[in-house]
């Protein structure tokens, strides 16, 4: 597949074609592994969203606290 992509930056470009050159791979591969490894990276970025973890932890906590508690109904936590 053919692919031109605009705008960027040149110092980064030359240092991905220098390091495929020493790894004797052509520029389109190396620039594939890059795409690559830059997608698997973003994709566990969303997976370790602290705030939502710290959320999640303190609404956990609450919850157990309110267990031992004769008004409070899990299926009722659930639903909502």
């Amino acid at each position: 597949m053919t692919v031109s992509i605009k705008d960027v930056d040149e110092s980064s470009f030359l240092n991905l074609k220098a390091e495929a050159v020493r790894k004797g791979l052509k520029v389109g591969q190396a620039a594939s592994e890059a795409f690559g490894l830059w997608v698997a990276n973003e994709s566990k970025r969303h997976i370790r969203d602290t705030k939502r973890m710290i959320l999640a932890a303190a609404d956990m906590d609450r919850l157990r606290a309110e267990v031992g508690r004769s008004d409070w109904s899990g299926t009722q936590e659930i639903r909502k």
